[in-house]
Order: C-alpha cells, then sequence, then structure tokens
C-alpha cells in the first residue's frame, strides 16, 4: 500500500469516526416511540377495556384479609421460558369459589382467560390484571359458568394453565 493510499484509507476512517460522534450526540436522546419500537419479539398487552370488562371477576379486596377456597401459586423464576409456571397447571375449582393467586416470582404476572394474547376472547371471563412479585390478588367464580378455560399471563403468554369449574 502506498502513501497515498495510506493517506485515503485514513481520510475515510477519520470521515466514519467524525459521521459516528456526531450521529450519537444527535440521537442519542430521542425518546423510543410506538413506531420505532418494533420488534418480532415485543407482544402487546391486551387493549385497557378488556381487561377493564372483566372487573367483575376481579376482587378489590385485600387478598391477605380473604379466605381463599383454592389458591393458585406462580411460581418462582417462571418468567424464564421452559421453566415451570403455574402450580397447579389445571385449577379445579367450585362455581363461586374464591381463587387466591399468589405470587411467588420477583417480576409481574397476570392470570388471564384466553389461550393467548390473539384470542379474540382474551381477559372476558377472568384477569387479574397485574400481581407485583410477592403479592396476591382474589379471583371469583361467582359469574364463571361450569367449563373449563385456558388461561396465561399477559406479561409472558407462554406460561399457561387451565381453570376448571365444577
Amino acid at each position: 500500500m502506498g502513501l497515498n493510499e495510506k493517506i485515503i484509507f485514513i481520510g475515510i476512517l477519520g470521515i466514519g469516526a467524525m459521521v459516528g460522534v456526531i450521529s450519537y450526540y444527535l440521537f442519542a436522546d430521542l425518546p423510543p416511540t410506538p413506531e420505532n419500537t418494533k420488534s418480532i419479539y415485543r407482544q402487546d398487552l391486551p387493549p385497557p377495556s378488556a381487561a377493564q370488562a372483566s372487573s367483575k371477576t376481579e376482587s378489590k379486596v385485600d387478598p391477605a384479609t380473604v379466605k381463599a377456597d383454592v389458591t393458585l401459586t406462580i411460581l418462582e423464576g417462571s418468567s424464564a421460558q421452559g421453566s415451570p409456571d403455574f402450580d397447579p397447571d389445571e385449577l379445579s375449582a367450585k362455581k363461586g369459589n374464591v381463587i387466591k393467586v399468589e405470587n411467588a416470582d420477583s417480576v409481574p404476572h397476570t392470570v388471564t382467560n384466553g389461550a393467548g394474547p390473539n384470542d379474540s376472547n382474551s381477559a372476558k371471563i377472568f384477569d387479574t390484571s397485574l400481581i407485583m412479585g410477592g403479592q396476591a390478588a382474589i379471583l371469583q367464580t361467582e359469574e364463571i359458568d361450569a367449563g373449563e378455560y385456558a388461561y396465561y399471563c399477559t406479561v409472558h403468554p407462554y406460561m399457561t394453565g387451565t381453570l376448571k369449574i365444577q
């Protein structure tokens, strides 16, 4: 490589470095917007209206003060895909039972009816809303008809289970 080629090479590197530094300072403070956060890994939560529609099964009382007929536990580490998630995976309750959902994990979870976020009936029968790590929620089953209902976590849709109402 001759002297002229070395000078051109160093010049191109210098111009690239200047463009990089200028771009960094111009665009580093731009906040992300919904238009520029598209990803194949991103999964949107159900619309708020669906969660509000299911408030009839979500209790407004403190779960610590309610005697539950059945307990569903969200296991520690369940947010890691492939880990055990709900205990039990198939929960049985009688119509009218109070189900206490305890989140033993350190991250938020939900228990929402449906086969997943693309299910058109998602959150129309029951939804706990977000349960923070170490906290609990109550599901009341008075208005849930007998049958089997798939449920999942809206934050981690690979977490699934089945609720059987007798």
